[in-house]
């Protein structure tokens, strides 16, 4: 029997990713956002895959790239927007695209 309090499963659907984005960004302290670089529409497709919690081979057989070119995409994409992380990648895109 587990010490710990039974915590309902909460559905990824329901979390806001601007909330979470929020919560992240104070704790990075990063007040103002970095300059971002023009990205490609690829980019911006894989980004959005990647933000729902998409792996990269999925995101791959989706797209029907290889899985080398989803990696180059990504840290390409990490790069332009002035990340330090995929996480940080994926919640500057949702403030940028929504």
């Amino acid at each position: 029997m587990s010490v710990y309090p039974a915590v309902p499963m909460v559905p990824r659907e329901d979390f806001a990713p601007d909330v979470v984005c929020e919560v992240y960004e104070l704790g990075s302290h990063r007040r103002i956002p970095a300059a971002v670089k023009e990205l490609t529409s690829r980019q911006v497709a894989i980004g959005r895959m990647m933000s729902t919690g998409a792996k990269d081979a999925a995101i791959a057989r989706e797209l029907g790239l290889s899985l080398r070119t989803v990696r180059s995409e990504i840290s390409a994409l990490i790069a332009g927007l002035g990340a330090k992380s995929r996480f940080q990648a994926g919640c500057l895109l949702v403030r940028r695209f929504g």
